[in-house]
């Protein structure tokens, strides 16, 4: 798995001086094996927060938390960026979790099935990771999940399941 063009792997260090070679800027460890980095990504001012494993700190997981937008906003950006990916991936998985209105109160909004919940989200499945569009209140964060070095995450978590995806 990549995001913009680096590989999602290696020591948590090396990858965060990557992406500050590329313009990311103001690196702070905000827990432990955590990471926050401020940045431009697909044209918007982001914070990156980069994860590491538990002791080898080898990256497994990068999600970017778009800036805040007015719902109406949200939900176009939302949309597009599901065009994007499925334009890159195929079809994700969608779930949402709330519907604000049964298709029979829509006659006077026609094109407008849905209203963006928080917690609503699609999934891009590859060979190399998953990546995964959220709704996040009024942001939208996207995901990139590695998918070997989370598995050594989930081993050196104690053998189980690691940390949600969507936490």
């Amino acid at each position: 798995m990549e995001f913009i063009n680096v590989p999602i792997n290696g020591n948590l260090d090396k990858f965060t001086a990557e992406l500050i070679k590329l313009g990311f800027t103001d690196p702070q460890l905000i827990k432990e094996n955590q990471i926050r980095l401020n940045g431009v990504f697909l044209e918007k001012h982001c914070d990156v927060y980069v994860d590491g494993t538990s002791r080898s700190q080898t990256v497994y997981k990068v999600t970017v938390n778009l800036p805040e937008e007015v719902r109406d906003s949200l939900e176009l950006r939302f949309d597009k960026l599901q065009k994007l990916y499925s334009s890159m991936y195929g079809n994700g998985t969608s779930k949402y979790f709330q519907y604000r209105n049964s298709d029979r109160f829509l006659f006077n909004e026609p094109r407008r099935i849905r209203e963006l919940s928080p917690g609503d989200f699609t999934r891009y499945t590859t060979d190399s990771g998953n990546i995964i569009l959220e709704a996040r209140g009024r942001f939208i964060s996207i995901t990139f999940l590695d998918k070997l070095n989370n598995e050594i995450q989930e081993k050196e978590m104690g053998g189980g399941k690691g940390k949600d995806i969507n936490e």
